[in-house]
């Protein structure tokens, strides 16, 4: 099966036959969306239109799976549909379990964030939350492992979540940066969670976790439409989310100056050792196997 075949044998009977992208989704019950990944080869048929978009387009289910107008063989045909039927029943369940694995760690991230921006953490809260950074980065790692997409696929327009993600923590540390810089010259009281500057610092927590929790949920809804990698996109976005936990926890804890800038340090050391471990990780493991293990190979369906 070669999907850029496929879709060109696609594209080229739809043109001859004169339909529309629009026209030939609503006469199969697709969108126009479906058919046009299909032309540009970014997925496959599913398996139950697949009839009815050979009766539409007048071509052999064998040529649209084969992805070439082929001398008849039915051996060959049934063989090609059976593989593209158990290929798809793969995908689906990978699909499944990848789903289940991000509303677990969606979830997760919430009850945390509510424990951490209500100060309902104790003075380990800061090594329970980098605990469960590495955990969940750990979870979505072998998520993307599982998947086995194509690790070529990877647009330049879904870096705004890179930026996103990066400029969030950067942002929260600066934040606590400016804090201390204030802290050295005020009575530290007036920079508590209960003090004026204290909670609007906290509320800007707040906005940065829920932005960048937002677009994790996004993007995995995204990548698991398209059925490609998440890349670098969900650790920075999750690396952003714990951040400004730990932050907030900072400020719902601090004691003195000199235990703010120390575990100031520490919080950002943590992320960002952890972010960099886990793509040290996913860098060696995918140039070096991705490929070898991966079940579904560049195939994507819908």
């Amino acid at each position: 099966m070669d999907k850029q075949k496929t879709g060109e044998l696609i594209r080229n009977a739809r043109i001859k036959k004169g339909y529309t992208q629009v026209e030939l989704g609503d006469l199969i019950g697709v969108t126009n969306k479906a058919i046009s990944r299909w032309e540009k080869g970014d997925s496959f048929p599913d398996i139950s239109v697949i009839e009815e978009l050979s009766r539409v387009l007048d071509i052999r289910i064998q040529d649209i799976v084969i992805g070439d107008v082929t001398e008849p063989d039915s051996e060959t045909a049934v063989t090609e549909v059976v593989r593209a039927a158990k290929l798809q029943d793969k995908v689906k369940k990978r699909k499944f379990i990848s789903s289940v694995v991000s509303c677990i760690a969606a979830g997760y991230m919430i009850v945390c964030g509510w424990y951490s921006f209500r100060g309902h953490i104790d003075s380990s809260g800061m090594y329970y939350l980098g605990i469960s950074l590495a955990v969940i980065l750990v979870a979505v790692f072998l998520k993307e492992r599982l998947i086995g997409a194509d690790p070529n696929r990877e647009n330049a327009d879904k870096r705004i979540y890179n930026i996103i993600g990066f400029g969030s923590m950067a942002y929260s540390f600066i934040m606590m940066i400016i804090v201390t810089g204030i802290f050295n010259n005020h009575e530290m009281q007036s920079w508590k969670i209960d003090g004026n500057i204290g909670r609007i610092i906290n509320v800007q927590l707040i906005i940065i976790f829920i932005l960048n929790l937002a677009l994790f949920i996004i993007q995995n809804y995204v990548s698991m439409r398209k059925y490609e990698r998440e890349t670098g996109r969900a650790y920075s976005l999750i690396g952003a989310c714990f951040t400004s936990m730990m932050y907030s926890w900072l400020l719902h804890t601090l004691i003195d100056i000199h235990s703010f800038n120390k575990y100031m340090i520490i919080i950002a050391a943590i992320v960002i050792i952890e972010l960099l471990a886990i793509y040290i990780i996913r860098f060696c493991v995918t140039n070096d196997r991705f490929h070898k293990d991966s079940i579904v190979p560049c195939i994507q369906f819908r």
